[in-house]
């Protein structure tokens, strides 16, 4: 089972933080030993020279040729003494007509005699190496607690400033169990404050679309058994009488499943808004897009519609916007008197729509309690008021928006 600690977030940001000091370190240490091996093979160089130079001036007497034996060198208690307190290891002498090249593991250095041969003077770098990587590894050693007290003090300070999403964390596992969810913050870091304040504002959204949620299936049931019921009975009543004729019976429980479905319909409507930004929304506009639709529909029907001219804008969900103003116009032309007119007003000043139609032998949508609950429903979302009214044969919706 993996540890639950090793999905920390914080144990992988101090990880993560920690890799890149380390990656740091390993560059910083490749510099320091490349360049402390450079400075050494320098300075040893100067100590060869010096120790050439001394020796001609001081010890070489005769003219030396190719041929001489150059052993003395190693007995002069200068170059001894020179020798022993520098890096030089296997150090040897050779006369030539051009100064040496040290090879990679070699570290040379030559002098001009006056008959024109160089003394070179030709040590390896076994020794300089070897103090160059007693020294990488002191600092390597180093480097390492360097970094477990960086990674230990990063886990300290993430812990201290993460505290805060942490609680967070576990006041959603609350609220999922379902715990109200109450959240406050002591001095967070912006990032998660900003992160506390989103989530905060979308378990607000989401509990009151659980609120409705539960209102609307409240409200299905109770809406959706008085057509059931009617069915139930019509069924009971068509199987114990011989009287109901089969005719009246189709034709009754036909209407009971139009009356069903044009509830659930009006049940579905109810949903839950999406999570959709306000916009700026012109209502002429979204009228002239919905006619379009229905053209065909009130063609049919041979209704005419009429839309006001004018117009002003909402700041509101525009998805939503348009679901509300095609059901007020799809309702208006079902239950309005076929070849009437429907007349949509549009009043900017007072910022209020109407939908106005003669009714027709259908029992008008808004009249009924679902219809009612529907627009109650929608006019918190979408901030605007409502009026229902009947003018005897013309039916009349205001929408007042804020």
């Amino acid at each position: 089972m993996k540890a639950r600690w090793a999905g920390s977030l914080k144990i992988k940001i101090a990880l993560l933080f920690s890799l890149l000091i380390a990656i740091a370190f390993s560059i910083n240490w490749k510099v320091a030993t490349g360049t402390i091996e450079g400075e050494k093979r320098e300075d040893l160089e100067k100590v060869l020279h010096h120790l050439l130079a001394e020796s001609v001036d001081e010890y070489i007497t005769v003219s030396l040729t190719e041929e001489s034996n150059l052993s003395f060198l190693y007995s002069i208690p200068h170059n001894r003494m020179i020798l022993h307190d520098s890096e030089a290891s296997h150090l040897r002498f050779r006369i030539s007509k051009k100064p040496i090249l040290p090879r990679r593991d070699e570290i040379s250095a030559a002098i001009l005699l006056s008959n024109t041969l160089y003394l070179n003077a030709i040590s390896d770098d076994h020794k300089l190496r070897s103090s160059v990587n007693k020294y990488a590894e002191k600092l390597l050693i180093r480097y390492g607690y360097s970094l477990l007290v960086i990674l230990i003090i990063s886990i300290l300070f993430l812990e201290y400033f993460m505290r805060p999403l942490g609680a967070l964390a576990h006041k959603t596992r609350n609220w999922k169990n379902g715990d109200p969810f109450a959240f406050s913050l002591d001095n967070p870091c912006t990032e998660i404050e900003e992160v506390s304040d989103a989530f905060s504002a979308l378990i607000r959204r989401l509990e009151g679309f659980r609120a409705k949620e539960k209102a609307l299936f409240k409200e299905a049931a109770h809406e959706l058994k008085t057509p059931l019921a009617l069915m139930r009975s019509r069924l009971d009543v068509y199987e114990k009488s011989e009287g109901y004729a089969k005719g009246k019976f189709v034709a009754d429980l036909g209407h009971d499943v139009e009356r069903l479905t044009a509830e659930l319909k009006n049940v579905l409507f109810l949903e839950s808004s999406d999570f959709e930004d306000p916009v700026s929304v012109d209502i002429n506009r979204s009228l002239r897009a919905i006619l379009k639709k229905v053209d065909i529909l009130a063609h049919q029907k041979e209704l005419k519609i009429h839309l006001s001219l004018r117009s002003f804008t909402v700041q509101a969900s525009e998805k939503l916007l348009n679901k509300v103003l095609m059901a007020l116009i799809d309702n208006a032309m079902t239950y309005a008197a076929q070849g009437s007119l429907i007349e949509i007003v549009i009043d900017p000043e007072c910022r209020t729509l109407s939908v106005i139609n003669v009714i027709g032998e259908e029992k008008y949508l808004f009249s009924s309690k679902i219809g009612e609950k529907m627009l109650r429903r929608i006019s918190e979302d979408l901030q605007f008021t409502y009026a229902i009214i009947n003018e005897g044969s013309v039916y009349r919706i205001n929408l007042t928006f804020v």
